[in-house]
């Protein structure tokens, strides 16, 4: 990337540039989404796969999808076993 201030190249991970010492102004990309982790909830293998791609460069999406992926796994296992208990008092 390049100096806002002087215009020279500098490191991409620079805080500051080293030619005239100003502070660089990172772009996160770490935007977690709601939709992404409702997405995680209803399919938790999407969820997985999505873990395992942003955990080293999106922490924070990683952490959300994580959260939303467990939720949704518990919602689904207390779901089958709701049905499962219904069934079986049904049957008797």
């Amino acid at each position: 990337m390049f100096c806002k201030n002087c215009g020279k190249e500098i490191d991409n991970n620079a805080d500051v540039c080293i030619h005239c010492g100003v502070a660089t102004e990172k772009k996160s990309l770490d935007n977690p989404s709601h939709l992404t982790g409702a997405v995680s909830c209803c399919f938790p293998v999407v969820g997985l796969i999505l873990y395992f791609l942003w955990k080293d460069e999106k922490p924070q999406s990683a952490s959300l999808i994580c959260k939303w992926m467990i939720g949704g796994t518990v919602a689904w296992v207390i779901l089958y076993v709701l049905c499962f208990v219904v069934g079986f008092i049904g049957n008797l």
